[in-house]
């Protein structure tokens, strides 16, 4: 790959540290995977989350991974294994293909992070890399939005292959680790921890054409949006039962902004701005 400086556009070889022909620093050696990132990004980002890719970049390739609160998104096709069994392999591709356009466009809208594309499904997080205070809420919107997305490409689908087209999601809000999983010739960004599981059975059990949450996630998003209790649900591996929740629609009174307002408790800091007088005080008498 030729390398060029960044001021006046010479080319220069790998080896060089100055610019022959306007003298600027340039960026390391060879050897310096900073280089290998800087020169890589358009592919990183489209392999893995564009912020991931950016703070690979900023980090000279190495990334921690990190504990975080994370809310995941888990969407599938429904039945994709039957589709298979009755059409020809072009056209399941094709059909992925489009379906992939619905899944992943609502993720990027609500600022989420597409972690990983499996076969007929994908994973999304919200609150990793970058959190917001409202992660949940985008993870319900964007939910609400791949289902929403489905009719007309499910109306096409019908025409096309007389076959039904649905979308199902899950929903979960939890700690999890997340970072750079695998090994040095095969790693993703990706999360790792009970509630990336659980969002993961919460789809696999949901209706189709439906979206399910658990109870951390409805506790901070009933200011914004309806839910329909779906009771106790028993998932494999799971040692306790899990109350399930179906998410229905957005609130009519429900807006954008502060979408917690309705359970947050707000505290002052009297007690605190007290002391710190006391001790000014104190200091200049």
């Amino acid at each position: 790959m030729e390398l060029q400086c960044p001021k006046c556009q010479t080319s220069y070889p790998e080896t060089a540290r100055y610019c022959s022909s306007c003298g600027t620093a340039l960026e390391a050696t060879s050897g310096d995977s900073s280089i290998e990132v800087r020169h890589h990004t358009p592919l990183l980002h489209r392999l893995i989350p564009r912020q991931y890719a950016e703070r690979l970049s900023a980090g000279h390739g190495a990334a921690r991974s990190e504990r975080r609160i994370v809310t995941t998104l888990f969407a599938d096709i429904v039945d994709s294994t039957a589709l298979a069994e009755k059409l020809d392999p072009e056209d399941v591709t094709e059909i992925v293909n489009g379906a992939f356009q619905i899944l992943t466009e609502p993720v990027h809208r609500h600022d989420g992070t597409l972690a990983r594309l499996m076969g007929d499904a994908i994973l999304g997080l919200f609150g990793a890399p970058i959190a917001h205070e409202d992660d949940p809420v985008r993870a319900c919107r964007a939910a609400i939005d791949i289902i929403g997305g489905t009719e007309a490409y499910a109306a096409e689908l019908r025409d096309r292959f007389g076959i039904e087209f649905k979308i199902r999601v899950g929903i979960s809000t939890g700690l999890a680790v997340v970072g750079e999983v695998g090994t040095h010739t095969r790693a993703e960004y990706t999360a790792i921890g009970d509630a990336v599981n659980l969002a993961a059975r919460l789809q696999s059990n949901a209706p189709p054409g439906g979206v399910f949450i658990d109870g951390r996630t409805r506790d901070r998003i009933r200011s914004v949006f309806a839910v329909e209790d779906r009771g106790d649900f028993q998932f494999k591996g799971k040692s306790e039962p899990v109350h399930v929740y179906q998410l229905l629609s957005a609130s009519a009174a429900s807006t954008p902004a502060s979408p917690v307002a309705a359970t947050t408790t707000f505290v002052d800091r009297l007690n605190e701005q007290t002391q710190l007088r006391t001790a000014i005080d104190a200091c200049t008498a």
